[in-house]
């Protein structure tokens, strides 16, 4: 297990400027613009199904009024320096959007259904052709081609990818104990600090949508007359998500590829410690790590984009398992999991959109009704239709149901949403 933790928050709890995919679609356009020369006459991208969903009616950092891949991919082209900025590629570049706006028309995506998520494929058209190629996670730059040579190609003895299937191997064969373990025994405080900037940085966003940057769920929601203090964590997972969704321009710790789920773990995980224990920060941002890895373990099995919502099925059951082992009921985190599970089975994830706030309002409130209930002993008789006692095996059957024959679903979904949506 030695350094096990360290790789995983290396590569998993990294920084993104607004939602990750239309950032990765961002990045590629950029990496591949540095090498264009002459006049633009076209861009494509090739994109699988789940990235070209997420990223479809999302809002971009510091921009108003225009959203999603098209307009990400038209701001790219526009930016500088990608290989140093990567996911927080589209920050600051509210100047370019008059630029980008007058070569939108020469933006193209085709949707590769057959292509499993991470995959963006950027081709630029001018004197020269040019292409950029993103496949894995959403920032592992493969390679750039230029009229067919090869120009920039990742030299890392072991690829982006290649470590990250490495990694997920090594989770895989854990149960939660063993998860648990890891971070007892490897949290540093190296990590400790990642995980406190991240809640800062995660508390600023959340902060601009209560003053009504977003969807204002968050603030209407307590508007209730029976609002609480459990209400109120809630709503802060909505503010930080609806800021987000709709553009803020600051950074935010993510989580596994997801700026949202990021975000819901850190704001969830800290507020509720804070509400139900008398203990330290450290083991709360200890108890923080255990979500993360928790939910990423996860989307080991989900995919890191699926057709299901992750908020529910990762950065939920990730904050459950957190709250069970600082009330030190380690044994009771797989059936609170699998409890929680059979309260949602079924929430489609249709892209990242303002309305995840709603999601992320609801997931959090389920989070926390699920781990006052497992202490009031409440469980579940097992196996009960697709949840299984091992609680691998329930995210096993998650996985078959939202992939039931190659894509299915997750084709359905962002065909519909495409039809559905007015992208600009």
């Amino acid at each position: 297990m030695s350094e096990l933790l360290d790789l995983f928050a290396e590569k998993e709890l990294v920084l993104a400027q607004g939602c990750t995919e239309p950032g990765a679609v961002a990045f590629a356009v950029a990496a591949a613009a540095e090498h264009s020369r002459g006049e633009l006459k076209k861009i494509k991208i090739k994109i699988d199904g789940f990235v070209y969903k997420n990223g479809m009616s999302t809002g971009l950092p510091g921009i108003n009024k225009y959203y999603g891949n098209k307009t990400a991919a038209a701001l790219g082209y526009f930016a500088d320096k990608p290989l140093a900025r990567k996911l927080t590629i589209l920050a600051d570049l509210e100047d370019k959007l008059d630029q980008a706006l007058g070569i939108i028309e020469r933006v193209e995506f085709e949707v590769l259904e057959e292509k499993m998520p991470v995959y963006v494929e950027a081709i630029i058209e001018a004197d020269n052709q040019v292409r950029s190629l993103i496949k894995g996670s959403h920032d592992d730059l493969k390679k750039i081609t230029v009229d067919g040579k090869i120009v920039y190609q990742n030299q890392s003895k072991i690829s982006a990818d290649q470590q990250l299937k490495n990694l997920n191997a090594q989770l895989k064969t854990m149960n939660i104990y063993q998860l648990i373990e890891l971070v007892e025994k490897e949290f540093s405080d190296r990590q400790l600090q990642l995980l406190k900037d991240g809640l800062k940085l995660n508390s600023v966003i959340a902060r601009a949508g209560r003053e009504g940057v977003g969807s204002e769920v968050g603030v209407k929601y307590r508007k209730r007359t029976d609002f609480n203090e459990l209400n109120e964590i809630a709503a802060k997972a909505a503010d930080g998500t609806g800021a987000r969704m709709a553009g803020a321009a600051s950074p935010a710790l993510a989580s596994s590829g997801s700026g949202n789920q990021g975000i819901f773990i850190s704001l969830v995980t800290y507020h509720s410690a804070r509400h139900y224990f008398n203990i330290s920060d450290k083991e709360i941002f200890k108890a923080t790590m255990i979500a993360h890895l928790v939910g990423h373990y996860a989307k080991i099995y989900l995919g890191r984009l699926s057709a299901l919502c992750g908020l529910f099925y990762a950065a939920a059951p990730g904050v459950l398992a957190a709250l069970l082992y600082l009330a030190g009921k380690e044994d009771k985190i797989e059936e609170a999991i699998n409890n929680l599970i059979s309260d949602t089975s079924g929430v489609y994830c249709d892209g990242a959109k303002g309305s995840c706030a709603l999601k992320s309002l609801t997931a959090a409130e389920l989070a926390l009704r699920h781990f006052d209930l497992i202490m009031q002993d409440l469980n579940c008789h097992l196996p009960s239709g697709f949840i299984n006692c091992s609680l691998s095996k329930t995210f096993e059957n998650l996985a078959a149901i939202s992939r039931p024959s190659e894509n299915t679903v997750n084709n359905t979904l962002f065909k519909v949403v495409e039809k559905n949506a007015c992208e600009i």
